[in-house]
């Protein structure tokens, strides 16, 4: 998997996609010991149109493409969380999650870092902000710059992704029932060309970098998932826009949902 940056910087994509943990009970905030549910939060057509058996790969990034990582998820042993509209389009809901088996809890937490959503729970509710300023990026896997490459090995099969990640600002907010639904509008810039299509970014992440100054540079004191692409439309006057879920749709309804979904997950 390769990547292109902007100005401020299927398969599963654990890249493009957050690997998260949810607590699930209600009790999380008083405990050490909490049941906790590893997963990929995504949207809810993108786990729909994962088979329900048989292995899903895993993309992860990695410096040297001889690097082979050959994991997949067994889909008999995954659970998802769908939280779909009747139809697809801008006015979702359109979130989900898949809960991993523990065979790949154990390979990612050696890989990767787990983003906690309940412990950032209380402070994306209530869009406390933990620095002087913020920048905001997407981050997501774009269809039309997915190849196939040479392969170094005989009989084996290399395809190369491409994350992006680019900068912008969120524009219009609206609610519908409990969910909170916003457009990301992107930054323009000379020295980085949008790609044609955003197609690929569903289920990525909407990423806010709380900066502070320190001896006269910006500093990152913290980083915030605070939504989840699902939709791409265009402006009148051609302007790419990403619609995505905010904070009160992860946040409040998927983590609510999460823990009436394993209450149980502590006895396991």
């Amino acid at each position: 998997m390769t990547l292109r940056r902007s100005a401020p910087r299927t398969t599963v994509s654990c890249e493009a996609k957050p690997i998260v943990t949810i607590a699930t009970r209600d009790g999380f905030r008083k405990s050490s010991t909490h049941p906790t549910s590893y997963g990929v939060l995504t949207a809810a057509h993108v786990v729909d149109a994962l088979p329900k058996s048989g292995h899903v790969g895993i993309i992860s990034y990695i410096e040297n493409s001889m690097q082979f990582q050959r994991q997949s998820i067994a889909m008999e042993h995954a659970d998802c969380l769908i939280i779909q509209g009747k139809e697809f389009g801008r006015n979702g809901p359109d979130l989900g999650f898949l809960r991993l088996p523990q065979e790949n809890v154990g390979w990612l937490k050696a890989k990767n870092s787990f983003y906690n959503l309940s412990k950032h729970r209380d402070d994306a509710l209530a869009h406390r902000a933990a620095g002087q300023g913020h920048v905001d990026t997407v981050v997501g896997v774009i269809h039309e710059l997915t190849k196939d490459l040479p392969s170094e090995k005989r009989g084996v099969r290399k395809k190369g992704f491409t994350g992006i990640f680019c900068g912008g600002r969120p524009s219009a907010i609206r609610y519908r029932d409990d969910f909170d639904i916003l457009d990301f509008e992107l930054t323009s810039d000379a020295e980085f060309g949008l790609p044609n299509s955003f197609e690929g970014t569903s289920g990525g992440a909407i990423w806010r970098f709380f900066v502070t100054e320190k001896d006269n540079k910006p500093v990152v004191v913290e980083r915030r998932l605070i939504g989840v692409p699902f939709y791409q439309s265009l402006t009148a006057d051609k302007k790419r826009i990403i619609t995505y879920h905010g904070p009160k749709s992860i946040y409040g309804v998927l983590i609510d949902r999460a823990i009436a979904r394993w209450p149980d997950e502590a006895s396991k």
